[in-house]
């Protein structure tokens, strides 16, 4: 029988905030399953990572609520809440910038993202999908994760609860969550598993149609624009369409 630690526990150092269980990647997903049965008003999400990453996670106290940060995310859809977020964040740096007497170079003009003519693309030969990964990137590793118990029984609201995002290009939590509830509610996508610097989306209702793989390429091109590695729109396509599990990696 797996413990369940109290919040609180201090795991590798680093103090956890949730009630969790510890096991190894090869039992994650077993485990993950089970916690889903036995506690149904809670969200496990599986935090893989060595001490240096639960201590990015967990390391410091957060700064908003996370009923604050769920709040913000309903102020409009993922897209608008990141072009809005990183407006901001331009603005600031332009202004600390400004404070610094910085050289003229380093000032810039805040331009939104550029649209995808998913027409255009759908035109193009259709190119074969890259290789897709079909299981987490913990299952088949004997190295110890936590699986966390968060407390919503909406899993798209897990980054509020986490703190998750809002430094280098990694937006703000509020828009993670924003992004998740329309990935949830279209394709049955949800966070399964993170460490500090990336996220896994298990998708029960893959996309079908090229249309939708498209579209979506070009929503996670600028949610993430590391993930994954491919030379365009067109394959990024081609590796989310039937697609059961996104991958998201921030540096």
């Amino acid at each position: 029988m797996t413990s369940l630690y109290s919040a609180g526990t201090t795991f590798k150092d680093v103090r956890i905030p949730f009630s969790h269980v510890r096991v190894t990647g090869l039992r994650a997903r077993s485990t993950f399953e089970d916690l889903q049965r036995q506690h149904p008003t809670a969200t496990p999400i599986i935090v893989a990572g060595n001490g240096n990453s639960l201590d990015l996670l967990f390391g410091q106290p957060p700064t908003d609520l996370a009923e604050e940060l769920i709040k913000r995310s309903l102020q409009g859809d993922g897209r608008a809440l990141q072009v809005a977020y990183e407006r901001a964040l331009h603005h600031r740096q332009q202004l600390r910038l400004k404070e610094l007497n910085a050289p003229e170079a380093f000032f810039r003009n805040w331009r939104p993202p550029e649209s995808i003519d998913v027409l255009e693309i759908l035109k193009q030969t259709w190119p074969e999908p890259p290789h897709r990964p079909t299981d987490l990137s913990c299952a088949a590793s004997s190295d110890m994760v936590l699986i966390v118990l968060i407390p919503t029984v909406r899993p798209w609201e897990a980054a509020a609860y986490l703190h998750f995002g809002g430094w280098n290009a990694c937006p703000a939590p509020w828009v993670h969550v924003a992004y998740a509830r329309e990935w949830s509610l279209r394709f049955g996508a949800r966070l399964v598993a993170l460490t500090h610097d990336a996220l896994e989306f298990e998708v029960s209702r893959p996309i079908t149609s090229r249309e939708d793989a498209v579209a979506i390429a070009a929503t996670h091109a600028y949610y993430c624009s590391g993930t994954p590695v491919v030379s365009s729109t067109a394959q990024h396509a081609a590796y989310l369409l039937g697609a059961s599990l996104w991958r998201f990696w921030w540096d």
